[in-house]
């Protein structure tokens, strides 16, 4: 997920004690962000299922968020890219110094897409920093969608807590 370089990058804090470092458009943050999740194994159906429900979001505008990590996030990642829909993409490092993607300078220019994240140093991507990154992912959130959740994996546990603290979530396909 990273290329050779960083980007240049205009960064802003946002947050009441400022938890939250971001890059590229910050106004997105306000456009009621829908959150997509999926486990890094998912069904044919789940595929499909996300990838109608991406092409709708793309053209309603609706902005999406995620860590964009999984497999099918990030096909997820690159069908909105390519519709120039608005996307914000959570880093499970700090923002400052990242080495971003050179697919994603372009976005980041035309106002399409805000990279944000909580964490305060750079650490290898463990389990408990990807659950922090979906957690604030979905802390970003309107609205919580699911493509699928292996049984008994770490996001099927980040879901049933979600749901738990009230949080609608919407599952794509059943399982």
């Amino acid at each position: 997920m990273t290329s050779g370089k960083p980007l240049p990058m205009d960064l802003w804090i946002a947050g009441p004690v400022g938890e939250l470092v971001g890059c590229g458009n910050r106004g997105l943050l306000d456009r009621s962000p829908a959150a997509f999740f999926a486990s890094r194994r998912c069904p044919g159906t789940a595929i499909r299922a996300s990838m109608d429900w991406a092409l709708q979001q793309a053209r309603a505008g609706q902005v999406v968020v995620s860590g964009f990590h999984s497999p099918l996030e990030q096909s997820i990642l690159k069908v909105l890219m390519a519709a120039r829909s608005p996307v914000v993409a959570v880093l499970a490092r700090p923002v400052q110094g990242a080495k971003l993607p050179v697919e994603w300078a372009e976005p980041l220019a035309q106002g399409c897409l805000a990279v944000v994240s909580g964490a305060a140093t750079a650490q290898r991507l463990t389990a408990d920093a990807a659950a922090r990154r979906n957690a604030l992912a979905a802390q970003l959130a309107y609205t919580i969608v699911l493509a699928y959740a292996s049984p008994g994996g770490a996001l099927a546990a980040l879901v049933a807590q979600w749901r738990q603290q009230g949080r609608s979530v919407t599952a794509l396909v059943a399982g």
